[in-house]
């Protein structure tokens, strides 16, 4: 069998499986379905050894014993510990097995190997599987059936494109209803969450198992495997000003509509059935547009480390679309903070509202960061040390920031401009919180709220008690020791109020005693 039949059947098997992983797991329990897919995938790939002329070793007949047993009791068993370890188990000898065409036997294996080799065999597969991608699109090319080189590159990079254009445009249409309104006038079809949920996972499954099987035959003919590929850059410069050039037309009628209608503050927006207030529509979809810029720097960063930029033109170019992209995310992100200000204003602070607030600026700093890289052809090494060190120093800055503390100060100012107290949502907050919360019995005037706050905080006092009297002094920490002594300087408040609270509710709820954890 010659070597481009082996890669076309590679890429066959791989996309069978990334069909079965959708087909027996989603939406569905795993049940016998897992014992069917580690199936699948162990005849595939004893299949593809023998295409490729692999013996199967005496370690790898052994592993398929517990392989087939511990996948076997996955739905024999319905105890969530056996399952849920039978899973990881199964998983793991399977990774150990495949690692074995590659690999020498379980015998040399060092002791750090066996915890190592699930990660490094997933890294291993990721990379392997652009360097069969590039050899599997340079055999079409080979055939020259259509056209110049230059639109075989361009048919190229839109087809690479139309995933991408999908995700986004399904994050867009999930955020904004104007944008799905528009986009339902224009393709007259609804672009449901499902569907493309379950492309995605066909389309990843079948990329990591091309990897799967790439990694495993990468070691066996050094010279003349056409699974090897020393530098894979997957992506010409046509097909990269193609692909940005895409997403930057995408994200620019976005901006437009954006630009109308929720930076226009128009009094009213049309929905797709009636209209939507402007605040309505505002508050709608930040985590999607938040999910757009991430997605959108691994897209740049992709492009910048897989695409070809052989001269000064195509450089140029790539730093021109770059550039154009990044400030229509600038406009995106904000779009997103506007929406989540919105938000907040409407319901008060919480903890994921505000690392949302965090995340956007950490990405507006990394995206100048990566500006910075482009413009000034920086290694990446030093960029990628940039973001680490940006990211420490926003790790530090949190902690001085004192997240849970804000969050609780935030809301009972909120309340002062009369707007909605969550008075539960404060039981949820750490104990650094306490010494905002505590000031509510000096600023609120609701007899109502400072009660059901003392039942809350009479609780954690007694758990602060128990807690500190019975650690050792290796477990000391401040901040319970620092929130124990407020709650202790402001016991006679509590006390008064769980005890107003406690009679109030009393008449309604028989069981409330319970609650107050006695009399």
């Amino acid at each position: 069998m010659s070597q481009n039949i082996k890669i076309y059947l590679t890429f066959l098997l791989a996309f069978i499986l990334g069909i079965s992983v959708d087909y027996l797991f989603y939406g569905k329990p795993i049940g016998i379905s897992f014992f069917v897919f580690i199936s699948i995938l162990i005849v595939f790939s004893l299949f593809l050894a023998k295409k490729f002329g692999q013996v199967l070793k005496r370690d790898q007949s052994f592993l398929l014993i517990p392989i087939i047993l511990l996948s076997t009791g996955v739905f024999l068993r319905s105890s969530s510990f056996l399952v849920f370890f039978n899973i990881i188990g199964t998983v793991y000898l399977v990774f150990l097995f495949l690692d074995l065409f590659s690999s020498e036997n379980l015998l040399k294996f060092y002791f750090s190997e066996y915890f190592i080799l699930p990660f490094s065999f997933l890294k291993k597969s990721f990379q392997e599987a652009s360097s069969l991608i590039e050899e599997f699109w340079n055999l079409i090319q080979a055939k020259r059936r259509f056209g110049s080189p230059e639109l075989q590159s361009v048919v190229k990079g839109i087809i690479i494109s139309l995933p991408i254009l999908t995700i986004f445009i399904w994050l867009f249409a999930s955020a904004d209803i104007v944008f799905q309104k528009y986009l339902d006038e224009l393709l007259k079809i609804s672009i449901e969450p499902e569907i493309v949920s379950r492309v995605l996972i066909v389309l990843v499954s079948s990329y990591f198992f091309v990897g799967f099987f790439a990694k495993i035959f990468e070691d066996q003919k050094p010279e003349t495997s056409p699974l090897k590929n020393n530098e894979p850059k997957f992506l010409g410069s046509i097909e990269s000003s193609v692909i940005l050039s895409l997403v930057s037309l995408l994200f620019l009628v976005f901006i437009l509509i954006q630009l109308f209608y929720l930076f226009g503050g128009k009094t009213y927006v049309w929905g797709i059935e009636e209209y939507i207030t402007y605040s309505e529509y505002a508050r709608k979809g930040f985590g999607e547009l938040i999910g757009v810029s991430i997605i959108s720097f691994l897209l740049i960063y992709g492009i910048d480390k897989f695409g070809k930029k052989g001269n000064i033109f195509q450089k140029r170019t790539f730093k021109i679309l770059t550039s154009i992209l990044v400030l229509e995310l600038f406009v995106i992100m904000t779009s997103s903070a506007t929406r989540l200000s919105l938000y907040i204003d409407g319901y008060g602070f919480t903890f994921p509202r505000l690392l949302s607030f965090i995340l956007l600026f950490w990405l507006f700093f990394t995206f100048l960061l990566f500006l910075y890289k482009i413009f000034s052809e920086r290694k990446e090494t030093l960029f990628l040390h940039s973001i680490f060190c940006l990211t420490i120093l926003f790790l530090i800055g949190l902690n001085i920031f004192n997240p849970d503390a804000f969050i609780a100060k935030k809301n009972i100012e909120r309340y002062l401009q009369k707007k909605q107290l969550d008075i539960r949502y404060f039981n949820e907050l750490s104990d650094d919180a306490i010494p905002e919360i505590v000031k509510i019995f000096e600023t609120i005037e609701d007899e109502q709220i400072k009660s059901e706050i003392a039942c809350y905080l009479i609780k954690r006092k007694e758990n602060l008690i128990k807690s500190i009297e019975t650690q050792d002094w290796q477990s000391f920490n401040l901040s319970k020791k620092r929130g124990l002594e407020i709650l202790q300087k402001y016991s006679k408040e509590i006390e008064k109020y769980k005890t107003t609270y406690r009679r109030l509710l009393r008449g309604q709820y028989s069981d409330i005693d319970e609650f107050f954890y006695g009399a």
